[in-house]
């Protein structure tokens, strides 16, 4: 796919010029207009794009496709030179334009993301220079890390378990090895993240709300009992460590949104943080269109697709199926795009999923008492939680009792705290329960 850059440069303090160009900086058609017309498209966009009732987005659409096309017929010109291959549509992030809903790009016959080849509009925070196009894929399967956080309190809860479960549900169709951390923390996901070598995921998924906290975007995340946490993009960095997986999903309402010109937004300030390409949702979303878009994109990715044409096949796909939110998905990237992430299924020599783990976990001597591994523990979040807060923070109470039918979990609850409790001592006490056992077990932790 060709790369048409539309960057933006001041001229003086009330102007900028537009500069279209292909591969070569110096080599541009430009524009020049006031910044005031800039204002008033973020004005019209608040009015018939950002509200409750929008006008039909396919008008919207073609005002934004005629404004950028100007009198000398730019984008269209670029459309006809790149009818063949495809193309990528890079505009300049700055002075308000990343806040102008792009992706409804619109030529009359339909929306540019609906054509074939592909037409992608891109968010481009740019210092001017082309973009470079990075083909590193990983002769392998597709490693995604995927965390949502729900924090307690926080209306409306997401019913993460559920998209938890639909996610894993698609990626048993393709060959992705999905890494779910079940803990909403980004200190459990610090520790996940070090398990691996490095750059060892392609993509870390993060899905819950965001919002804006002492004007800077945020993500609301949990600390260890569930409790909510503002994490900055800062904090999220420094969670996944450098290098950052080439491609971040801040599957959060708004995380792409931008309103002022201003405040960047969370995508952006990845960016700035070393991140390459980032995507987010410019407004609130549908919990089942943000699942669909993260199962098509990981789905197509998977395959050896390239980021572009996975996010064109992803837009398709949601208008397709006529989800209401299709046109809110934002990808933001720096002077870098990256292309596949991995190589095609049957390339030579590519390494498989790796074999489900045989390996059964045990907490006994005998080998009898099975637990589920880190890796298996999904879905019991908030029991987890609520031992921790008892036995770390509220001191009347002598311990916790976890009780149910067999085959439950409980076992598997008690060895999760194991894990997360370093600094207490522990004794495994398991099935008779009588006064010599006791003894005999405290003996044996005294004594050593």
């Amino acid at each position: 796919m060709k790369i048409l850059h539309i960057s933006l440069t001041p001229q003086g303090s009330d102007y900028v010029s537009l500069r279209y160009f292909w591969d070569n900086p110096n080599q541009y058609e430009e524009r020049r207009l006031p910044l005031a017309e800039i204002k008033d498209l973020g004005n019209q966009a608040e009015t018939n794009y950002y509200t409750r009732i929008p006008v039909d987005y396919a008008i919207t659409g073609q005002k934004l496709y005629h404004w950028l096309d100007g009198n000398n017929r730019l984008l269209a010109n670029a459309l006809k030179e790149s009818q063949q291959q495809g193309l990528i549509i890079a505009i300049a992030a700055d002075k308000g334009l990343a806040h102008l809903p792009w992706e409804l790009l619109h030529d009359g016959q339909c929306f540019l993301v609906e054509k074939q080849p592909p037409i992608i509009p891109i968010r481009w925070v740019s210092n001017s220079q082309s973009i470079v196009i990075v083909t590193q894929p990983k002769n392998r399967a597709l490693n995604v890390l995927f965390m949502a956080t729900s924090p307690l309190d926080v209306e409306p809860e997401l019913d993460y378990e559920a998209e938890e479960g639909q996610i894993l549900e698609a990626t048993k169709r393709t060959p992705a090895n999905l890494r779910v951390e079940e803990s909403g923390c980004l200190t459990e996901l610090s520790y996940v993240v070090g398990e691996y070598e490095k750059n060892y995921f392609d993509i870390f998924h993060l899905t819950g709300h965001a919002t804006h906290q002492n004007e800077k975007p945020c993500f609301l995340t949990e600390d260890e009992y569930g409790c909510l946490v503002y994490s900055n993009t800062s904090e999220i960095a420094t969670a996944l460590r450098y290098p950052l997986p080439p491609l971040i999903f801040l599957s959060g309402c708004r995380t792409g949104y931008a309103s002022d010109g201003v405040v960047p937004s969370m995508a952006e300030e990845l960016l700035n943080l070393g991140a390459t390409a980032v995507l987010g949702w410019g407004q609130n979303v549908r919990d089942k269109d943000a699942t669909e878009a993260a199962s098509r994109l990981y789905w197509e990715l998977s395959q050896g697709e390239t980021v572009a044409k996975a996010i064109a096949s992803t837009y398709q796909s949601l208008i397709k199926q006529n989800a209401r939110d299709w046109h809110k998905l934002r990808l933001y990237i720096s002077n870098t795009l990256p292309q596949a992430l991995v190589t095609p299924l049957r390339t030579k020599g590519r390494k498989q999923l790796p074999k489900p783990t045989t390996t059964l976990e045990f907490r006994d001597d005998e080998n009898r008492l099975r637990v589920a591994s880190r890796e298996e523990f999904v879905g019991r979040r908030r029991q987890l939680q609520n031992c921790l807060r008892t036995l770390k923070t509220d001191y009347n109470k002598v311990g916790v009792l976890i009780h149910g039918m067999g085959g439950w979990g409980k076992s598997s609850i008690a060895s999760r705290m194991w894990d997360r409790l370093p600094d207490y001592e522990k004794i495994l006490w398991w099935r008779q329960i009588d006064e010599s056992n006791l003894i005999k077990a405290l003996r044996e932790l005294l004594c050593k």
